[in-house]
């Protein structure tokens, strides 16, 4: 934050007669609406600034202390004062309740990595404060009941120059930085889903050829049956044995290291049924790989079409639990747990484990992931609903389509993931 800058809105702020409201629209964002303007205070460490009537979503309810205590204290408040010095912004206020008047301030400071919105009372005693400091991180401890102490006074030294229009200068400081955040964003979350893509593709890879495993489990079967015809052919110390098979074609079996020869032909017999049982279940394990291989390339388009934090940020993996199932991925949204079947056994998993007034949701008329959004309450609004079925048209490798939902109770299971539903109604979706 430029301290000519700030003293530059400190002058335009002071303007106005009332906050209209006040509270926190991100975790580091706060806003105060003075009129019909609109000032965000991004209070992110190293990053601090101020812009003015930008276009910026409410991410989320915010009830922390601070949030509480913001809301009440300056919310449809009076204006007394707002003041500048070096990097910090002081403005006073005065709110009016039922009981009495109250002076508070609340205190920006942009100070690099102790950047803060302290509030205050008329004394200077610490109300609340975004970021609580404590005596062990710095010897200047932000913390509710304590007077605050003031910062020592520092030279500074920025390049100053002509700002015609202030407002547009913070809404095009805002766009450059908040586009530098969704990349970086973008770039952390992709490399993680290229490093898992890479992986998966190393296993498919890795995986051995049906076939050969097919010729595998021949090959030592006829080890076995001939070996075991030719045992008095085999000497002690012998690394392998020479002789003919049932055709009259010349084999050569190798001989194991075995306490006794005569239990050569369970062996081989148990290396041809191993390599029977592996071919059989190589499928298996090549179509789960391939549908989390389709399911991360999937999840790869969300993140590169994300156009702006909040949506990326429903996009980050949840903090992995204890007992996290592999079929499924689970995506936040407004605080609202959203659940997308991987492969086939993850739809049918959330099938028969969602509740009754979860929303269920699925691409129509097309084979694709099914969805449920976990709820206990009687309706979900248009923007849970719209991103929901963003997520079912992506993991079914779709970029629009129709979906339809409905309550998990209008949803009869047929066989496996196919099923049947009624009451429902349809959106259509772009990612």
């Amino acid at each position: 934050m430029k301290a000519f800058v700030l003293a530059k809105i400190a002058e335009r702020l002071k303007k106005y007669k009332y906050i209209k409201r006040a509270l926190r629209v991100d975790e580091n964002l706060i806003l105060l609406q003075f009129d019909n303007d609109k000032y965000y205070f991004d209070l992110t460490k190293g990053s601090g600034d101020i812009y003015i009537n930008i276009d910026y979503p409410l991410v989320k309810k915010f009830k922390a202390p601070f949030d509480i205590v913001l809301e009440k204290k300056f919310t449809k408040a009076k204006l007394i004062d707002v003041r500048a010095k070096e990097r910090i912004l002081t403005i006073t206020a005065k709110n009016q309740n039922r009981f009495k008047e109250e002076i508070v301030k609340i205190r920006f400071e942009f100070t690099g990595r102790y950047t803060n919105a302290i509030i205050l009372d008329e004394n200077d005693v610490i109300i609340e404060s975004l970021r609580h400091i404590s005596e062990n991180i710095s010897s200047r401890v932000v913390k509710p009941g304590i007077k605050l102490e003031e910062l020592p006074s520092i030279e500074i030294k920025e390049k100053v120059f002509e700002i015609d229009d202030i407002e547009k200068y913070t809404k095009e400081l805002f766009e450059k930085k908040y586009q530098n955040r969704l990349n970086q964003k973008k770039e952390s979350l992709l490399k993680k889903i290229d490093k898992k893509i890479k992986e998966i593709e190393n296993k498919l890879k890795k995986l051995e050829d049906e076939d050969k495993l097919l010729q595998k489990t021949k090959t030592y079967k006829k080890y076995a049956d001939v070996a075991m015809a030719n045992l008095y052919m085999i000497k002690p110390y012998d690394k392998e044995l020479k002789t003919y098979d049932f055709e009259g074609n010349e084999i050569t079996i190798p001989i194991p290291q075995l306490k006794n020869i005569n239990e050569i032909g369970n062996y081989y017999y148990k290396l041809s049924k191993k390599a029977k049982r592996k071919a059989e279940n190589l499928h298996i394990e090549r179509k789960y790989l391939k549908e989390q291989l389709e399911f991360l390339k999937n999840y790869k388009k969300l993140v590169l079409n994300a156009q702006n934090l909040s949506e990326l940020k429903t996009y980050e993996p949840p903090k992995k639990e204890k007992k996290e199932d592999e079929n499924i991925a689970k995506f936040y949204f407004d605080d609202y747990l959203i659940m997308v079947g991987k492969n086939e056994k993850g739809n049918i998993k959330l099938l028969k484990s969602s509740n009754a007034n979860d929303l269920w949701l699925h691409i129509k008329n097309h084979p694709g992931a099914h969805v449920i959004v976990k709820n206990n309450k009687l309706s979900l609004n248009d923007d849970i609903i719209k991103k929901a079925a963003q997520l079912a048209v992506a993991f079914s490798g779709k970029d629009e389509g129709e979906v339809d939902y409905t309550k998990r109770k209008f949803v009869k299971i047929k066989d496996g993931a196919n099923v049947e539903y009624g009451k429902y109604g349809t959106v259509k979706v772009r990612i």
